[in-house]
């Protein structure tokens, strides 16, 4: 098994920059538009993290790096974007107080908590089990296509 550690950093570099454009364009476009946005970026940077992995290795990932590579993505995505979501809330609230603490109130509230942690799952099991999905079998079809293994 060769080392992850690459595909991880292409991805999180990916997944940064394509987040940064994906918010410029959210930015534009109508809200009931910019909310599928949140997806993209992630799907972009792992087909293209996936090529890669393909050229560099010629073969599609085994199952051990496939499951690695699936759980590793969900970490470093959903990782960032709690690190996101924490220092934009720092940020203004430097010059607003307030801010922090109306966050920290709703942290205690259980109803909101509730409802964002099933929205959360509503994004973040069908993004696992796609990646999943992508890395097995899609990735042998590409890799057959690529190679002719």
């Amino acid at each position: 098994m060769v080392s992850l550690n690459k595909y991880f950093l292409w991805f999180l570099l990916l997944c940064l920059v394509l987040t940064m454009v994906a918010g410029v364009l959210a930015a534009l476009l109508p809200n009931e538009i910019a909310g599928v946005l949140t997806a993209i970026p992630y799907l972009i940077a792992m087909i293209i993290v996936l090529y890669r992995f393909l050229k560099q290795q010629r073969r599609a990932p085994t199952d051990q790096e496939r499951k690695k590579l699936t759980l590793g993505y969900t970490a470093i995505f959903w990782g960032y974007n709690l690190l996101g979501v924490f220092a934009g809330v720092w940020f203004f609230s430097q010059n607003d107080p307030e801010v922090w603490k109306t966050f920290v109130m709703y942290l205690q509230n259980t109803q909101f908590l509730l409802t964002a942690l099933i929205m959360l799952l509503m994004l973040a099991i069908p993004l696992y089990l796609i990646t999943y999905w992508f890395y097995g079998k899609q990735a042998q079809r590409m890799a057959a296509k690529m190679f002719g293994q």
